[in-house]
């Protein structure tokens, strides 16, 4: 029986249905390309699953916890765990080991019935499980997601999506895993100038944690040039700036969001004090940045790009609030509210002598000290 059916939808988008067995096995093969072994679509699961040949140590169990599963979502009345054993002729002791893993990821249903005995059932809503239906887009774009996020390997961000590519192939055929391989070509990684946060990848989810539930975290941190100090923080958001993780907090008592990379702190410790949501439109300050980095000094800047090379300005929207406008001559006048000078200025001299910094003044002069520095540095020794 193939569980896997390519249908049409009413948009005329081509989609690929996940129809999911009764029960299953994984065995032989990689993880890309599994066997996939049916059972008959109806038949109850009365008696001991026999172990197949040459079956992975951990695939038994997957097969006898998915027949629970099935057991307990076609069910209309609840299961003692005796009778759940008895169904799946093996012991008591096993049926609650696997009803605790269950218990992680789906909505199972414990019931006292007298004194001592309990039943368990499972949440009809698990129903709408049976049928997952996934179009070509919908899979292409989680493999963009995929490589978008290449320089987050080694994180739990990272290896979660990837875990979701390796759940749905777990239930086709090896012949649609083939499409999904073709799919997976498609978007290539393109990771450059990214931070290595393997070390710190039980730090990620502990912030990840700490956002979720609002709570209060001692970070130590260690600025650029600087000794590590120790913050007192709530954080607040996760942002994914250039190849890089910042954290959005307040610090201490403090009302204002301070942007911290991630790949500088030094030790996280995540309390079980909760805060309360600040009343900060975080949303709104995110917007607010050119870059990541946001003050409260915000400048009118102006900058003159030449005629040559407009049309590049002109394809891209560096900022929300951007106005760009052609001059007469062909150059391209470029204005923005923004208080990242330090962001700004070096994004300007990337472009050397195709683009001037006119507004504001007290800029321009930093730029121009850049400069003066810079042909210093190259001029021509004399003698």
């Amino acid at each position: 029986m193939d569980h896997v059916r390519e249908d049409t939808h009413a948009d005329g988008d081509a989609r690929v249905v996940v129809e999911l067995p009764r029960c299953f096995g994984l065995h032989g093969g990689s993880a890309a390309e599994p066997d996939v072994m049916p059972c008959a679509e109806n038949a109850a699961v009365t008696k001991t699953i026999a172990k197949p040949a040459e079956r992975r140590p951990d695939s038994q169990q997957l097969v006898r916890q998915w027949a629970l599963l099935r057991l307990l979502a076609d069910a209309t009345d609840a299961y003692s765990v005796k009778q759940l054993a008895d169904q799946l002729g093996t012991s008591k002791a096993t049926v609650e080991r696997d009803l605790a893993t269950l218990e992680r990821d789906f909505a199972l249903v414990e019931e006292s019935v007298g004194k001592q005995k309990k039943a368990y059932r499972i949440d009809h809503k698990i129903r709408a499980l049976e049928a997952i239906t996934f179009g070509t887009t919908e899979l292409l774009s989680i493999y963009a997601a995929q490589a978008a996020i290449a320089g987050m390997a080694g994180t739990p961000l990272h290896d979660d999506l990837r875990s979701v590519m390796t759940k749905i192939r777990g239930f086709l055929s090896p012949r649609h895993n083939g499409g999904l391989d073709a799919l997976s070509r498609v978007f290539v990684p393109h990771a450059r100038g990214h931070v290595d946060y393997e070390p710190q990848r039980d730090q990620i989810d502990e912030i990840v944690d700490a956002i979720a539930r609002r709570r209060i975290c001692t970070i130590t941190y260690k600025a650029a040039g600087k000794e590590p100090r120790e913050h007192r923080a709530r954080p607040l958001r996760l942002v994914w700036h250039r190849s890089a993780l910042y954290v959005l907090a307040c610090l201490g008592d403090h009302q204002r969001i301070t942007t911290l990379a991630f790949h500088r702190v030094r030790k996280l410790e995540v309390s079980n004090e909760a805060f309360a949501a600040p009343r900060l439109d975080v949303d709104a300050h995110v917007s607010k940045a050119f870059g990541i980095f946001v003050s409260d000094q915000e400048e009118d800047v102006e900058i003159v790009f030449d005629a040559e090379i407009a049309w590049k300005l002109e394809e891209r929207t560096f900022h929300p609030s951007e106005r760009k406008a052609r001059l007469a001559d062909g150059r391209l006048r470029y204005q923005v509210r923004s208080s990242a000078q330090w962001e700004i200025i070096p994004w300007v001299q990337s472009f050397g002598a195709l683009a001037e910094l006119v507004a504001p003044l007290n800029w321009r002069a930093a730029l121009r000290a850049n400069v003066e520095a810079m042909m210093a540095r190259y001029r021509e020794p004399t003698g």
